[in-house]
């Protein structure tokens, strides 16, 4: 006859508790169940040939004839071709046939049907089916414990009646429950192992998503840098190539051209720098070198102009506060920050702007921030621009924790927002006749208290220049 711990089948069961991970039953009967519940029609039949002259634990002899023990015993037997499709019903059927065949005639496949009828409910049933298992257990030892004593209450039956209990009881649960959390067990270890392959293969995406994410952010760095400097250059080179033929002044143009070869000869050491990046392995989140200065922004921004007394009717006017320049006053960063915020303010003030055109770069004290205004004459028939440069500006404000407003101007008050404020549906100014961009972004917070001993007052980048009040309307 095959033992049950010869079976390999996971547990199952109709009566599954609500959050039971039990698998589900078994929509066929497994061959091996059928071939188990042959065995045990097998052995009743052999039990009833050969009798072994066993008696029932209520009394003497067999409280019924052999045929009728014959019966219920099968039927028993033929329950527990069920034990892994419905093992509640081999425990309620097989359980309780045999019960009743102990105590009434004991014929010894009863035992061994009993045995079954305890142990498969716990293998393959949920967890519910597999504690009623467990109380019909205790329930049947007692009883086999009450009746052995009841009938002969000594020693030797004592020691029967505990025999009993272990081999038929005992046995069957706690080999069932110990085969039951092996399962369990391996269960787990395999749902863990699944999620940790599952975690491995989320990893690794979020890994090559992430750096997708950075090479993509690398080439956004790398056009504001081709945008906000290379295109700077060439813009100045642009300009001050158109108005070297169109100067009177020799004195002029000989300045125009020599600006455009000091332009066009920056454009190119930065246009280096970025293809050096570009191709480099070592580090992918390195910054391209750029040759920006506030020197070479003010020269952009007086590109054309023929002479100082010139420059005075223009009204063009350049401070840059030298403290902006400090590192122990300024981050390094922030500064480079400003330099490209101003490149591409510069650029916009003379592609689009006219004269007279301001830049200002001054420290707030009292805020620790670093205000950056540029400020030019527009047509107010001119139509606005493709926006590109005012989101570049703010997004390298924002990047050093800074703020970017700009609009069209014509009175007291602060500067419209980035994003369009200050032009109506056809792009042109509501109102105003200055063009100005405000930046402001903080300096080094760590480095605050550190900041040199400043000067009476920021020095003017054009000595010569005629310093003049601003308007109302840029103050």
């Amino acid at each position: 006859m095959q033992t049950p711990a010869g079976q390999a089948a996971g547990p199952s069961g109709t009566d599954a508790a609500p959050g039971d991970a039990t698998p589900v039953a078994e929509t066929t009967i497994p061959a091996r169940d059928i071939g188990v519940a042959v065995l045990y029609t097998a052995a009743v039949l052999t039990a009833t040939v050969f009798p072994l002259g066993s008696t029932g634990l209520l009394g003497h002899g067999h409280a019924w004839p052999p045929a009728v023990s014959t019966a219920l015993l099968l039927i028993a037997a033929a329950a527990t071709v069920l034990r892994r499709r419905a093992p509640a019903v081999t425990l309620a059927v097989t359980g309780a046939l045999s019960t009743i065949e102990i105590f009434g005639a004991g014929q010894l496949a009863a035992y061994f049907l009993v045995f079954e009828a305890l142990w498969a409910p716990i293998v393959h049933g949920s967890r519910r089916t597999a504690r009623m298992s467990t109380g019909a257990g205790a329930v049947l030892a007692i009883a086999l414990l009450g009746a052995v004593l009841s009938w002969r209450p000594d020693a030797s039956h004592l020691v029967l009646a505990l025999l009993l209990i272990v081999v038929v009881v005992l046995t069957p649960l706690m080999w069932g429950w110990e085969v039951r959390h092996h399962r369990e067990a391996r269960r787990a270890a395999e749902d863990l192992v699944a999620a940790q392959a599952q975690l491995a293969r989320e990893r690794t995406l979020l890994a090559e998503e992430r750096a997708g994410r950075a090479v993509d952010e690398g080439r956004r760095r790398i056009a504001q840098d081709l945008h906000d400097v290379v295109a700077g250059h060439l813009s100045a080179v642009s300009l001050h190539a158109s108005l070297a033929g169109s100067l009177p002044d020799e004195a002029a143009r000989s300045d125009s051209l020599t600006a455009a070869r000091s332009s066009a000869a920056a454009a190119l050491r930065d246009l280096r720098s970025v293809i050096a990046v570009l191709t480099s392995t070592e580090d992918a989140d390195a910054e391209p070198a750029t040759t920006l200065s506030w020197e070479d922004l003010a020269a952009r921004l007086r590109a054309g102009e023929p002479a100082d007394a010139a420059r005075a009717v223009t009204g063009t006017r350049i401070r840059i506060d030298p403290r902006v320049d400090d590192p122990s006053v300024v981050d390094p960063a922030v500064r480079a920050a400003l330099l490209r915020i101003g490149s591409e303010a510069v650029t916009n003030a003379l592609r689009h702007g006219q004269a007279p055109r301001t830049l200002i770069v001054e420290l707030a004290a009292p805020t620790r921030q670093v205000v950056l205004t540029c400020m030019n004459a527009v047509d107010p028939e001119q139509r606005a621009g493709s926006g590109l440069g005012r989101a570049a500006i703010a997004d390298r404000a924002r990047a050093v924790g800074g703020t970017a407003t700009s609009g069209l101007v014509s009175g007291p008050g602060p500067a419209a927002p980035l994003g369009g404020i200050g032009t109506d549906s056809r792009g042109r100014g509501r109102a105003g006749r200055l063009w100005r961009v405000e930046v402001r972004v903080p300096c080094a917070p760590e480095r605050a208290g550190t900041a040199h001993p400043l000067p009476s007052a920021p020095a003017e980048l054009d000595p010569q220049a005629t310093p003049r009040p601003l308007p109302q309307e840029q103050r």
